[in-house]
């Protein structure tokens, strides 16, 4: 009989309780020795894996060999080792009987050969999937509980805080990311632009970029605003991560946590999100100016809507993509057009055709702008270190009027000084702020040779280059809607108001 043999570890604990990897093999080994005619031809080794599905790569590799018959007995050392789910092992012992493989345990009375045998492995196997679910149960029960009681029930410590296993508290540098984000999202800027910005401005998250779904979690995460919120499970079992209020049962309760956004600037950012989620930020991909192109009438997002003609015998014409002003879908008297996609591609190619200057220019242009940006970034970080010092100073009256070394009347007067410089300065690094505008050649290049290169992009692709160069587009119409019919075979007049770069 040729023997095939599993061994699995996922925890420490195993080890320690004498499940180790060699342990395990010593087992089966000693087995095989026992039995007439038993040769054990090799041994499947799963290290760090748990037995909670069979997407595990060694047993993988055991059921695509038990398909080519290289051996005729898996041996485990346990049950648990290979299979915690009734449902694996049914799908296991069906696979083994088809392929005439049998299944055996060192330490247990298991025998596939015969019924009573195939009834007694799926009990234990039933009796321990039921201890995993209990276990799962109580372990959820209690993170539950510790959420209603407003403590942190354990997991990843959100960024910008610190925990110190009794209490949360704040990274300082970490926050004022935090608050940058918030502003740069609240200023119009979308998820990837907000992520694309503090990327550039070399705002780490402790050591990895920055991208639009971490943007996303972070503004949706109540956490930041002194409440925490903890979803029930689906009706598939799973647990929501996205619209938890709108799917789930949500448990909230008051963190007690050191804040970052105020309750109210969270509701504020959480509407918007939910807005511009209605509004202009479709996902599907053939929309490739969503979220860039904007109504000149009322500054309203213009939305991708697709149409189709029914013909007579039932069938459908290609779809054709329009553009509609979401002040006017929302009913809000906005009288602009539709706008057909194939229009918008053709004005805004032309549009950066027409911008177009010689490669000499562009070099001699991006090194303007970026020795500007350097000088800019230079005079930042300048008055930064001039905002410390005031704030060090400021420190030096408190202790000094604590100490009863300053009369009120001169820490009165000490402070309203640097209180006065500290404004200064700060409107200082905003207009310096305002004037980085982010530009460098490489980016100048790839806008210029968009035209070449955009019929080869698919269609996911080119959403994202738009949304990577523009801001915004704002397109006019020189007919107002209802004047589209009397139009429709020259095309409507539309034309690019302003265009706004990232």
């Amino acid at each position: 009989m040729r023997i095939a043999g599993y061994v699995r570890v996922s925890t420490d604990m195993q080890v320690q309780e004498g499940y180790s990897i060699e342990a395990q093999k010593e087992r089966l080994i000693s087995y095989c020795k026992s039995q007439d005619g038993w040769e054990l031809v090799t041994i499947y080794v799963e290290e760090g894996e748990s037995a909670k599905d069979m997407n595990r790569p060694e047993l993988q590799r055991l059921l695509g060999d038990a398909q080519n018959r290289l051996f005729d007995v898996v041996l485990v050392y346990k049950l648990d080792r290979i299979t915690r789910s009734v449902v694996d092992l049914y799908k296991l012992l069906e696979t083994f009987e088809m392929y005439n493989v049998k299944f055996k345990s060192v330490s247990e009375i298991y025998d596939t050969t015969t019924a009573t045998g195939k009834l007694f492995i799926t009990l234990v196997a039933a009796l321990a999937e039921f201890e995993r679910s209990n276990l799962a149960e109580r372990v959820r029960f209690g993170m539950e509980q510790l959420v209603r009681e407003g403590k942190w029930h354990g997991g990843p410590v959100p960024y910008g805080f610190k925990w110190d296993g009794e209490q949360m508290h704040i990274v300082p540098e970490e926050a004022k990311v935090l608050q940058e984000l918030r502003k740069f999202y609240m200023e119009g800027d979308g998820f990837g632009a907000t992520s694309r910005k503090l990327n550039t401005l070399g705002y780490s998250r402790r050591g990895f970029a920055w991208s639009a779904q971490t943007v996303w979690y972070i503004l949706d995460n109540p956490i930041y605003a002194g409440k925490m919120r903890y979803g029930t499970k689906k009706r598939n079992g799973k647990y929501a991560t996205r619209k938890k209020e709108e799917r789930v049962e949500v448990i909230w309760s008051d963190s007690g946590f050191p804040t970052i956004f105020t309750w109210e600037e969270y509701e504020e950012h959480t509407a918007r999100m939910k807005k511009r989620q209605f509004y202009g930020f479709s996902k599907v991909r053939e929309y490739w100016f969503a979220g860039v192109i904007r109504c000149a009438r009322c500054g309203s997002t213009m939305i991708g809507r697709p149409y189709r003609n029914k013909k007579k015998d039932g069938t459908t014409t290609p779809g054709i993509i329009n553009y509609i002003c979401s002040g006017r879908s929302m009913q809000k008297g906005c009288n602009m057009p539709l706008l057909r996609q194939s229009l918008a591609e053709k004005q805004i190619m032309e549009y950066i055709k027409g911008i177009r200057i010689s490669s000499e220019e562009i070099a001699a242009a991006a090194e303007q702008m970026e020795q500007e940006q350097t000088d800019f970034q230079s005079e930042i970080e300048a008055l930064h270190k001039e905002l410390r010092a005031v704030t060090e100073r400021r420190k030096k009256w408190q202790y000094m009027f604590a100490e009863d070394l300053m009369s009120e009347k001169d820490f009165r007067e000490r402070k309203r000084e640097e209180d006065e410089k500290e404004r200064i300065m700060s409107e200082q690094i905003e207009g310096l702020k305002a004037k980085d505008i982010g530009l460098n050649s490489d980016f100048m290049n790839i806008m210029f040779d968009l035209p070449e290169y955009w019929e080869v992009l698919d269609d996911l692709a080119k959403k994202e280059t738009m949304q990577t160069i523009f801001e915004n587009i704002i397109f006019e119409c020189e007919v107002e809607t209802g004047q589209e019919l009397s139009k429709k075979r020259q095309g409507l007049p539309f034309y690019i108001k302003e265009v706004n770069f990232n």
